[in-house]
């Protein structure tokens, strides 16, 4: 199902006139087969893999280590634009957006990447963060980086469904936008073109506007940077758990062996119906509260040894299911690039110093890789955002940016400041520079 049938689906009943809605959309780059991974990566994340049902619930994998891998990305990061007039409207315009950040590099580790998109209404500059579900790829640069773009938005009002498209195009000259407006009176397969002041946010927008001295597009991309080798042309990134997804299926199946083990060896206790006072329907009464407890028969199973009940109270096999799945999570560390023992149970791991540093380095390894990614996306953003502000006039001047990521992954700042306490003891090291690294804000008195 291509992505025009996606956002088909959105609508269900015929218009009384108008145009297929497959037909309004611009050709976009990505395949069906590609858009369909990605749903499949979304409903994995949300607890909605097709291998689950009501009654088998998982363990959530995909989205802790997505959570996760996002916190380790950005677990020391700061952003600084220097004091010029033009870094203070910066800073203004991303203050929504740096907070929102951990929540944006979760998403993007869950669908393999996000769309960063800068917005003028007139009034206010700001970024809005865009899901792959509301972007289409148009074409690419000589590098594989996404050109043109087009962005969609819906709105409900007054009962109708309005669709905006919004085509960004780079020219010779710069940057040429594209909006149109289609309503439906309900959530339909078609649409009509209608003014895009019908909705009041909309309303600001021009149908066509070329925006000159543009360099780059007026987006920046955000791709979880790991091979796909489902589609290796693709210009977009794949989750974080893109290679353990056959692995994250076999634990939540193991899972759920492990609740049924537990509820099938539930303590109870088989009685016959003679055991009990009946009910004015003949049916036994059992003990209130503990009607869980007691399993009535109707033929007297118990007569053979002649007893009214017998104890069920089977020995669990729980110890190596839960061994099974503990080995499981070890494989689906291995394959998202996280060290062992971050879900897995770590006692089972051998834990000297050495080791302990050589399975971070697995970690850092992924996380460094993600750092860099989002660091030249929020580069893009950042020069993107400047043009744009320099050509609404917005404000003047240059920008010091300077973005940095700990290394806490990989080092342990509590044992590296104990560490080198001791070089400070033995004097390898001087109080001065040990001052200098750890107590930075702190000044010196003079007497």
């Amino acid at each position: 199902m291509k992505f025009k049938d996606h956002v088909s689906r959105l609508f269900e009943r015929p218009a009384k006139s108008g145009t297929p809605l497959t037909t309004l959309l611009p050709n976009e780059l990505i395949s069906a087969e590609e858009r369909n991974a990605i749903v499949r990566s979304f409903d994995i994340y949300r607890d909605r893999a097709p291998w689950l049902t009501p009654q088998n619930k998982g363990l959530s994998l995909a989205a802790d280590i997505a959570a996760e891998m996002a916190r380790l990305t950005l677990n020391e990061f700061s952003m600084e634009l220097g004091h010029s007039p033009m870094a203070t409207v910066l800073r203004r315009a991303l203050q929504g957006f740096l907070t929102r950040l951990p929540i944006a590099v979760e998403y993007a580790c869950a669908v393999g990447g996000i769309m960063f998109k800068p917005c003028y209404d007139g009034h206010t500059l700001s970024v809005e963060t865009v899901l792959p579900f509301d972007f289409l790829p148009l074409s690419l640069d000589a590098a594989g980086n996404i050109r043109d773009c087009a962005f969609l938005s819906r709105k409900k009002q007054n009962g109708k469904l309005y669709l905006k498209i919004e085509e960004h195009r780079l020219t010779e000259t710069g940057c040429q936008i594209t909006n149109r407006a289609f309503v439906t009176d309900s959530t339909v397969t078609e649409a009509r073109p209608c003014a895009l002041g019908s909705v009041a946010s909309w309303a600001t927008l021009a149908p066509q506007t070329e925006i000159r001295g543009l360099t780059r597009p007026l987006f920046s991309y955000f791709g979880i940077p790991l091979g796909n080798a489902a589609f290796p042309a693709s210009p977009l990134g794949v989750p974080v758990f893109h290679r353990a997804e056959e692995l994250i299926r076999q634990a939540d199946l193991q899972f759920g062996r492990l609740l049924w083990e537990f509820e099938g060896g539930e303590l109870a206790v088989d009685a016959s119906e003679d055991a009990f006072r009946l009910d004015r329907e003949g049916k036994p009464r059992l003990p209130l509260g503990k009607e869980r407890l007691y399993r009535t028969n109707v033929l007297d199973a118990c007569s053979s040894s002649h007893e009214l009940m017998k104890t069920f109270a089977p020995t669990l096999r729980d110890k190596s299911i839960i061994n099974g799945l503990n080995r499981m999570v070890m494989f689906i560390e291995d394959a998202c690039g996280i060290a062992r023992g971050t879900f897995s149970d770590p006692s089972e791991i051998a834990r000297t110093a050495t080791e302990v540093r050589a399975m971070r380095q697995r970690t850092f390894a992924t996380v460094s890789a993600i750092q860099v990614s989002l660091k030249r996306a929020l580069e893009n953003l950042i020069q993107s955002l400047s043009e744009l502000a320099a050509l609404y006039r917005l404000a003047n001047g240059n920008i010091s940016l300077s973005i940095r990521f700990g290394d806490s992954v990989l080092n342990d700042s509590i044992s590296e400041r104990e560490a080198e306490r001791t070089e400070v003891s033995l004097g390898i090291l001087s109080v001065e520079e040990f001052r200098r690294r750890w107590y930075p804000d702190r000044k010196e008195v003079v007497s």
